[in-house]
């Protein structure tokens, strides 16, 4: 092993944008070359992160799924791991947590689980699947003590658990010039458009304040992005809201905002919500799971009840009333976020885990 680099195999259905692909990005691209050298698996060809792939030589390899179930994919992915000669594979999200699973085990590689998020909608038998399949992983991490709590709880994990707070690339946001708030306010809400991000919220909250001048833009995809123009429309909103798909360029994003929305109605981390932080931008987020780990109310950045209408109202409002008040938020966040956010940190965690394996 001291003569050649470790081989990492991550397995995650694709590369989109989104924060468990942003992480591996990330990971990888601040891992040592001299010590490890690192292939994906996929499944599926949306993978416009690829590009942002800076570390030296890493291949992507698609193992398309074919059907409903795709048992194929189990031993498609053993054939493509046997090609591949990993020392540790390391799975991300379902497709990984299943199928690559029970093909490194087939071959006897040693697995490392990443869990990124509470999966309130979660099928009971991809639940169970992953309740069966627990053992299959030598070691587990987690991004929050919320997802650590729910993976002791839920699917009764009793391998050990280490809490890594995912990090982010600190250098591209703490060059973000700082922005003043003045009489209008720019919101935004970055990310996939879920029921779990809670978009409704915000626009309800938002549309009781008519008699103020904000506006709002909403960046991303997902499936409920009919649902939400026709809430746009229904609320009457659609000269102040504005929908554009999503995209990599988070930094040029921020430096047209002011304040980041975060409404989810559960959220293992929230790394959007980090972003903004280091980009100086004060974050409003709901009070759920992972997020009020990274933001201290009313010192940092604010919090309010998940899915309630009129606080997230009382929010906006203060701000408003409050602007000097907001950048001071702003800049608190924006300070905590440099000094506890760090990328690099966090890649020499899962560094030595990846050693520790193979000891």
């Amino acid at each position: 092993m001291a003569n050649k680099p470790i081989h990492i195999v991550h397995i995650i259905p694709a590369l989109p944008f989104g924060g468990a692909e942003r992480f591996l990005v990330d990971l990888i691209n601040n891992s040592d070359p001299a010590k490890f050298k690192f292939s994906i698996i996929t499944t599926r060809e949306e993978n416009p992160l690829q590009v942002e792939i800076k570390f030296p030589n890493v291949k992507v390899e698609i193992v398309p799924k074919r059907g409903k179930i795709s048992w194929h994919l189990f031993k498609d992915i053993e054939n493509k791991l046997k090609i591949l000669q990993p020392d540790i594979v390391h799975t991300h999200l379902f497709t990984g947590d299943f199928w690559g699973r029970v093909a490194a085990k087939r071959l006897q590689i040693p697995v490392i689980t990443t869990e990124h998020n509470i999966n309130q909608t979660e099928s009971w038998l991809h639940g169970l699947v992953k309740k069966c399949l627990k053992n299959y992983s030598e070691f587990y991490t987690c991004p929050s003590q919320a997802v650590k709590n729910y993976l002791e709880s839920y699917y009764k994990i009793t391998k050990p658990i280490s809490l890594i707070r995912h990090g982010i690339e600190l250098t591209k946001f703490s060059s973000i010039p700082k922005i003043e708030l003045n009489k209008t306010i720019k919101f935004l809400i970055l990310g996939r458009i879920t029921k779990q991000k809670g978009h409704a919220v915000a626009l309800q909250a938002l549309a009781g304040l008519k008699d103020y001048d904000w506006q709002l833009e909403i960046v991303g995809s997902g499936e409920l992005e009919t649902e939400i123009k026709n809430k746009i429309l229904e609320l009457n909103l659609e000269s102040r809201v504005k929908m554009l798909p999503a995209t990599s360029e988070v930094v040029e994003v921020m430096k047209s905002h002011q304040i980041l929305l975060v409404p989810s109605l559960w959220e293992g981390l929230g790394i959007v919500a980090m972003e903004a932080m280091a980009s100086g931008r004060l974050v409003i987020a709901s009070q759920v799971d992972g997020l009020p780990e990274l933001i201290d109310n009313n010192k940092t950045g604010l919090l309010f009840t998940p899915g309630n209408v009129q606080a997230l109202q009382a929010k906006l409002v203060w701000c408003f009333n409050n602007l000097s008040e907001v950048n001071n938020l702003a800049q608190a966040g924006r300070d905590y976020a440099l000094t506890n956010f760090s990328v690099v940190e966090m890649t020499k965690k899962y560094e030595e885990i990846y050693l520790s394996l193979l000891k």
